[in-house]
Order: structure tokens, then C-alpha cells, then sequence
């Protein structure tokens, strides 16, 4: 039996939009991971960067991903970046202390949840200033923030440990 053609596989070469390396994109322009640095990447990149500040699916805007890439650091979205993520797609996530907290938009403003708490604010300018993990500010413990990124649907246990960045 013949193989149907699937536009949604990555069947198409395409520079990595970060160090040039060559690796694959479908053809709605979502960009496989680089084999060479590790980005994952879609087409309209630089548009999301002028327009909101963030990548998709990395969150990294492409101008920063370049510079963390050429200095040796890993790719890591700043709180800013995570804020115009929020802005963008409604719902986040990220990782602490190997424990996941969903952020996401509500009808009744911004909520941060995790398993075992919740907290609500009104909108993104309260929820910068008052965000906070066992009392402390998210912004003042970003650096000891792994994954954060947009919210993705699977399993309740695939939020049991950060994927690998």
C-alpha cells in the first residue's frame, strides 16, 4: 500500500532560523527541532517578534534565541516574554521546584494554579506585581523558573516533570 503524502510532516528542508543548521519544516511552516542547536520554530517568527515581542513555539523572541545561541546559554524566555505569551495565547505554563503552574486568562481576570493553590488577579499589571510562589514574587525567582512556555493539552501526568529544554 502506497503512503499518502501528509502535509503536516516536516517533508520540506529549511535553514534553522537560528544557527543555519539544515532541518525540516512542514508545509503550514512549523519548523522542526534543529538536530544542531534545538530550536523548534514556525515561519512567522519574525512577524511574532515585531508584533508580540515572543517566538512560537519557543517563546524566545528569534533576536535574543541568536544572541543565547552565539554566547553558549540555553534558550530562556524572561518574565517580559512570558507576560506577551500570555498576552498572545491566553494560557501558560511553566515549572518550579519540579512542580508545573498553569497561568492562563479567566472571565474574571488572570489566574496562577497549580495542584495544590490558586490565585486570582484582576488583570496582567496586578498579576506582575503580585504573582507569587510560597510568598515570593515571580518575577524576583524567574531565574529559578525551568520551561516556561505556552499550555499544551495531554495527560494529567505529563505535567509531573518539566520536558527537556
Amino acid at each position: 500500500m502506497e503512503k499518502k503524502y501528509n502535509p503536516m510532516e516536516y517533508n520540506n528542508v529549511k535553514k534553522c532560523q537560528i544557527c543555519g543548521h539544515l532541518t525540516f519544516m512542514d508545509d503550514y511552516g512549523n519548523i522542526d527541532k534543529c538536530p544542531n542547536c534545538g530550536w523548534i520554530g514556525c515561519t512567522q517568527n519574525t512577524l511574532m517578534e515585531k508584533w508580540h515581542g515572543i517566538s512560537y513555539p519557543m517563546l524566545v523572541p528569534l533576536s535574543r534565541a541568536r544572541e543565547q545561541y552565539k554566547s553558549g546559554q540555553k534558550f530562556k524566555a524572561t518574565f517580559e516574554d512570558f507576560i506577551n505569551g500570555l498576552n498572545w495565547y491566553k494560557e501558560m505554563l511553566f515549572w518550579h521546584n519540579n512542580k508545573y503552574f498553569a497561568v492562563y486568562y479567566r472571565q474574571e481576570g488572570i489566574s496562577l494554579e497549580s495542584r495544590d493553590m490558586e490565585q486570582m488577579y484582576k488583570d496582567v499589571d496586578e498579576f506582575c506585581d503580585k504573582a507569587n510562589i510560597e510568598g515570593r514574587l515571580l518575577k524576583d525567582i524567574w531565574d529559578e523558573v525551568v520551561h516556561p512556555c505556552f499550555m499544551y493539552c495531554g495527560e494529567e501526568h505529563d505535567y509531573d516533570f518539566p520536558p527537556e529544554d
